[in-house]
């Protein structure tokens, strides 16, 4: 992930506790963080009213992504409560907030590390990606994943489209498409979230990967997908 990306996926997850954060991601936004501070401080003697301002501004945030990092590595984010412990706390916070991604799945989500699914070799292997609705008013149809990716909402853009009242359903709902040969799925900001069978909402805006055989719902479970090899 970019330092630019970073941030922008950090405010945009402002209050979002749930799902993972890279250590990238972690520690390009505690570099921003590091980085306005010094300006603050700069303009003293406006930074009397500019600090208080800004750490509340973040405070959310920060609180979040710390969060998302310790699911990262495989642990609860009730570990952040290690910071209340002077010195030792700080120390092992930061020695767990510099780890690798826990590789795989886990209780969490999928780890962004991943590059390419098992599921993604399969269907190179034997053909393209598709996607197939289980549930909703395209029940039986199946759609291809092309090079440019499938979206699916109501919009008359939409690759796969949805009648105009379907409960649960965005504009643009969320896209399927190809990163660095491997597949992901990305909610595109849509009002009801998009789910994965297991309940776990997808973050917004955030590239999630995704292999053949991945069930995944819009909105109230009416509308529900499969990810299937053609």
């Amino acid at each position: 992930m970019t330092f630019g990306g970073a941030i922008s996926h950090v405010f945009r997850n402002y209050a979002n506790f749930s799902g993972r954060a890279t250590r990238s991601e972690f520690w390009y936004f505690y570099l921003f963080n590091t980085l306005v501070w010094v300006g603050i401080f700069v303009l003293w003697p406006i930074a009397i009213v500019l600090a208080p301002a800004y750490a509340l501004a973040v405070m959310i945030p920060n609180l979040a992504v710390s969060v998302r990092r310790l699911h990262d590595t495989n642990r609860s984010g009730v570990f952040l409560l290690f910071s209340l412990i002077p010195l030792v706390g700080i120390i092992l916070l930061i020695v767990w907030f510099a780890e690798d991604s826990y590789p795989g799945p886990n209780a969490y989500g999928y780890s962004m590390q991943n590059t390419v699914t098992p599921g993604y070799r399969n269907a190179a292997r034997g053909g393209a990606l598709g996607v197939r609705c289980l549930a909703g008013p395209l029940q039986g149809h199946t759609y291809t994943v092309s090079a440019s990716g499938a979206t699916i909402g109501r919009d008359a853009s939409c690759s796969i489209r949805l009648p105009e009242m379907t409960p649960g359903v965005s504009s643009r709902h969320c896209m399927i498409q190809y990163k660095n040969g491997s597949p992901i799925i990305t909610d595109l900001g849509s009002t009801f979230g998009t789910f994965l069978s297991d309940g776990r909402r997808l973050p917004v805006q955030y590239p999630f990967p995704a292999h053949v055989g991945m069930r995944f719902y819009l909105g109230g479970g009416e509308v529900q997908f499969e990810l299937v090899m053609m």
